[in-house]
């Protein structure tokens, strides 16, 4: 029985010469590191498999002989004995919709996606807080706080938790609060980013909204768990109900600095 399975490549595969093994290919590949036979072009070749990051090296000279571009699907067989490795079609232009998809993450956890767009707003407030934000990461999160935000010279902290999402329905972006673990404070804020796969980033406008206002939002319940939910456009002429909290990431840092002078009025 022949399995095989169809990828569409990125600019960093090409660039590399190697083929990245999504999830679904993975069964039809050797468990450990090793050379492999790959037929390309009905020439047997001995190329490298990496099973700890799931990838075939050695692809450099194809891709250029072929002269394959990002969004080029490529289809790998396996017939028992051997692989081949055949080019479907060539795509001249991706649309931004195709260009999404062509980042494969089906191997990361929910965990894993949640840390990128954390590490993304962490960077964000120490890049343009103007040597006055200090960024921490707590040791547990059973409480929901992702990051701690101080400023120099105050002992007041500012709290928040990060909703990150790898996609978008429909145009709105959603994310869910949970409410068991959930405890509104002036001082703590939900902070929400749609990590772009076409450009490896954080949309450039995001989410900043009180856990006050966050305490209002429609309650949502899946498998046995209520949660808060919030959602709206990221579009910057958004008219939806959350639209008051969208800002530019770039503001970011000068929206948490504006919320500590507000903090530093009542508490001294």
């Amino acid at each position: 029985m022949i399995e095989k399975f169809t990828r569409k490549l990125i600019a960093v595969e090409i660039k590399l010469g190697f083929l990245h093994i999504p999830a679904a290919g993975i069964e039809m590949m050797p468990e450990k590191n090793t050379k492999i036979t790959v037929v390309v072009e009905r020439q047997e070749r001995q190329l490298t498999y990496n099973a700890t990051y799931k990838r075939i090296f050695g692809l450099v000279k194809w891709y250029k002989s072929v002269g394959v571009k990002a969004g080029d699907e490529v289809i790998l067989e396996n017939d028992g004995t051997k692989y081949i490795l055949l080019l479907k079609n060539k795509s001249h232009e991706t649309p931004l919709k195709e260009a999404e998809k062509l980042l494969d993450i089906s191997g990361l956890s929910s965990q894993a996606k949640g840390n990128i767009v954390e590490d993304r707003i962490k960077e964000l407030i120490v890049l343009q807080g103007q040597g006055l934000l200090s960024v921490y990461k707590p040791v547990t999160d059973t409480q929901g706080i992702d990051l701690v935000v101080t400023k120099a010279g105050m002992f007041q902290p500012i709290f928040l938790q990060i909703k990150g999402r790898f996609n978008i329905n429909h145009g709105t972006f959603i994310m869910d609060i949970n409410k068991k673990t959930f405890s509104p404070h002036h001082s703590y804020f939900v902070v929400g980013g749609y990590f772009n796969a076409q450009k490896l980033e954080i949309h450039e406008n995001i989410l900043l909204v009180p856990s006050k206002e966050v305490a209002d939002a429609l309650v949502v319940k899946s498998g046995g768990k209520e949660s808060y939910r919030v959602q709206n456009s990221l579009s910057t002429d958004s008219q939806g109900h959350w639209a008051a909290f969208l800002i530019k990431k770039t503001d970011l840092a000068n929206k948490l600095l504006e919320k500590f002078d507000a903090m530093s009025t009542y508490i001294k």
